[in-house]
């Protein structure tokens, strides 16, 4: 971060706007004041990155600017404008791509690729025309592919199996969020098929067998840290399992009496277990597979498990993100309950998102 201390730009005020933002959340005796500090630092970053927009000596700082800019969006207020920040990404990147080192690109790509992704988990089905699903031009495949060439989205094959390296700040690999995104394509595609009775029965067990190969994939990845640290590995466990649950949820329309999700709900609620506890220091957390496992509690013991992991991290981690999506699922468990539904099909809690107007970002 030498730039936010040798050029007072909107790097330096979008830094000071978030740690203005954290220290109102942790309830200091001043937090009214510093959420108005929050507040205006906010402000001059975003005029500040307007006037230097078309300088492409700044380019690099603008995008890491939205990259901050988003994390000051998701964690304060979950506001869907943190889109809009990535939209600017992505354009500042193709407009300076020359002026921009692939280490800036890569981070970007790392942070809105994560989030982006498992934003459009929560997406409902048929959120986006068939011709769009399949297209490599999509919103999707163009914020995925413009910000690192490297990493070039496919959704017509199974990703290869290798030892995948996790990444320190989410928990998993970019490759399994990649196999993410696939399963998401796949359950969209399927939706489309699904309305014409005709493809549905030649393609029926074409998604079936995609499917599983996909959750064989998935099943067989071995996720490698860096370093040696349990922390990471049980993360990378959590979203491991967390992705087998999305599946059967997305793809295989499983109820959420099934044994066997039943049992992978368990196994996945004492993976996170061991990442989300009070003895346990602040570090980043898989929220996306606490999600899902809330998604997928159909009984008591489990919500209950849910709950309690949810306050934890209340505690731990002063993010107002995480009573947002806490909220979302308590919503989504009393829709259910009012309604009857014992299972998932129809992907029930995606709809209700949608319904009830929400913009899930699962930091």
């Amino acid at each position: 971060m030498p730039i936010a201390y040798t050029h007072r730009g909107p790097l330096l005020y979008t830094i000071l706007a978030l740690s203005a933002a954290e220290m109102a959340n942790s309830g200091d005796d001043y937090s009214d004041r510093l959420v108005s500090k929050a507040s205006t630092y906010y402000d001059s970053a975003i005029n500040q990155l307007q006037l230097s927009l078309a300088n492409s000596s700044d380019a690099e700082e603008n995008i890491l600017a939205c990259v901050l800019l988003s994390s000051f969006e998701i964690s304060n207020g979950h506001r869907p404008a943190w889109l809009q920040h990535v939209n600017g990404a992505v354009a500042i990147h193709n407009h300076f791509a020359s002026s921009i080192s692939r280490e800036c690109a890569l981070f970007a790509y790392q942070y809105f690729g994560f989030r982006w992704i498992l934003l459009e988990t929560t997406m409902p089905p048929g959120t986006y025309p068939l011709e769009e699903v399949t297209s490599e031009t999509s919103m999707t495949a163009q914020i995925l592919q413009n910000l690192s060439t490297m990493l070039q989205q496919t959704i017509d094959t199974v990703p290869t199996l290798a030892m995948q390296n996790i990444d320190n700040n989410f928990g998993c690999s970019l490759e399994y969020l990649q196999l993410v995104n696939r399963i998401s394509t796949l359950s969209a595609l399927k939706y489309h098929c699904q309305a014409d009775e005709i493809v549905a029965e030649e393609t029926s067990d074409l998604y079936s067998t995609t499917a599983l190969a996909f959750d064989d994939a998935m099943s067989d990845m071995v996720f490698v840290a860096k370093v040696q640290d349990s922390y990471l590995e049980h993360c990378s466990r959590c979203f491991k399992l967390a992705g087998r649950v999305y599946l059967r949820l997305i793809c295989l329309d499983a109820s959420l009496t099934q044994l066997a999700l039943t049992a992978m709900q368990t196994d996945l609620l004492q993976a996170l277990r061991l990442v989300i506890n009070e003895d346990q220091q602040r570090r980043a957390f898989p929220m996306w597979p606490l999600f899902i496992a809330g998604c997928a509690s159909f009984e008591d013991e489990h919500r209950k498990a849910v709950l309690d992991m949810f306050r934890t991290l209340e505690s731990k981690w002063p993010i107002s993100n995480i009573s947002y999506v806490r909220n979302v699922t308590t919503q989504i468990w009393q829709s259910r309950d009012l309604n009857g539904y014992d299972n998932s099909r129809r992907h029930d809690w995606q709809t209700l998102i949608t319904t009830f107007g929400w913009k899930l970002a699962l930091s």
